[in-house]
């Protein structure tokens, strides 16, 4: 859509594309002031931008609604420069509508989404539910994991909430009300036992996060960073977990042999524990593979010092093959299922 509008707030020229979007004549569009068939909202901030071209703005860029002869309006995306040493002002338009309704549609789904995380960090039907982590072969309780379980809609697993909050900008608030909540169950656990959370690297480096664990004894705590989790900036990131060391706070590196993320963090944040991904557990007595890559793993392992968790272990075979290969820990079904903590 083209025109050319003069000073006094007339079209004096427009293309017969303005006729097939909007319905009206050349006849009726330069009848009337242009500010007619603006929405009445967008009249103020419309001549607001045609004074930026009077007052020497080379181009402009606006959205503004105009109405069709039908009654219902579009919108349109003006570039409008000066054309004339009298004022007049040369716009070109895009009918961006459907644009429009869509970003309308996704910031209304986010407005959802922030919604449902706030009253989800708000809620008591956020609880904490605890699995064994098994030292092996003497099959004690060496440590428990802290899960969340999310009791309120959608009905859905917790990684897809985590994935939520990460998508709408609060996975550290709903991370740290969950690291709230299992820090505050530490002396229900068995005194030898150390407490096992989730983090992301985010959660890791804000301040919510140093404040909370400085208040226990570090060496009863692990902090799992999972295979998936992206990390900006290592460097950052290792400083961070070197003063979490100092006090006694150690790492485990979540979902190995899941992808290639989790041996980069392997190798640049080494931690003190590795956790093989279930994936990797799962059938392990009955796929050579999976038993090759586990036992590369441990041997990996052993050399920089670090521990190896299975997770899944949902049958004596595999618990066998895992012991066989020099795995120190496992967690699973088979093992103890996450349940909360008896009062």
């Amino acid at each position: 859509m083209l025109c050319l509008a003069d000073v006094d707030g007339f079209l004096k020229v427009v293309n017969p594309a303005w006729r097939r979007i909007l319905g009206w004549t050349d006849e009726e569009l330069m009848s009337r002031p242009y500010l007619d068939y603006v929405h009445p909202d967008d009249r103020e901030a419309t001549l607001a931008e045609a004074s930026k071209v009077a007052s020497g703005f080379q181009t402009i860029h606006f959205r503004n609604r105009y109405r069709c002869r039908g009654g219902s309006y579009k919108w349109l995306a003006w570039t409008a420069t000066a054309a004339m040493a009298d004022g007049s002002i040369y716009a070109g338009a895009r009918d961006v509508t459907t644009a429009v309704l869509a970003e309308e549609e996704a910031n209304h789904l986010l407005r959802q989404q922030r919604a449902r995380i706030h009253s989800a960090i708000a809620s008591e039907a956020l609880t904490m539910v605890f699995q064994p982590i098994v030292t092996l072969p003497s099959r004690e309780v060496g440590g428990l994991e802290a899960l969340s379980r999310f009791e309120l809609a959608p009905k859905r697993p917790p990684d897809q909430w985590f994935a939520e909050a990460e998508a709408v900008g609060l996975r550290t608030q709903l991370e740290m009300r969950a690291i709230r909540d299992a820090v505050g169950c530490v002396d229900r656990l068995p005194r030898a036992a150390f407490l096992s959370v989730n983090a992301s690297p985010e959660t890791l480096l804000s301040a919510d996060f140093s404040e909370v664990v400085s208040e226990l004894d570090g060496e009863r705590l692990v902090v799992e960073v999972t295979e998936h989790a992206a990390v900006g900036d290592y460097e950052q990131l290792k400083q961070a977990i070197e003063r979490l060391r100092r006090s006694g706070i150690r790492l485990a590196i979540d979902d190995a042999g899941a992808g290639y993320s989790s041996l980069k963090h392997i190798v640049r944040l080494v931690p003190e524990f590795i956790k093989l991904d279930l994936f990797l557990t799962r059938d392990i007595n009955r796929d050579p593979v999976k038993r090759a890559l586990a036992s590369a793993l441990v041997n990996f392992g052993r050399e920089i010092g670090a521990g190896l968790i299975a997770e899944g272990v949902e049958t004596a075979e595999e618990l066998h093959v895992l012991e066989e290969l020099g795995v120190t820990d496992a967690q699973g079904f088979y093992l103890g299922r996450p349940e909360r903590l008896q009062v």
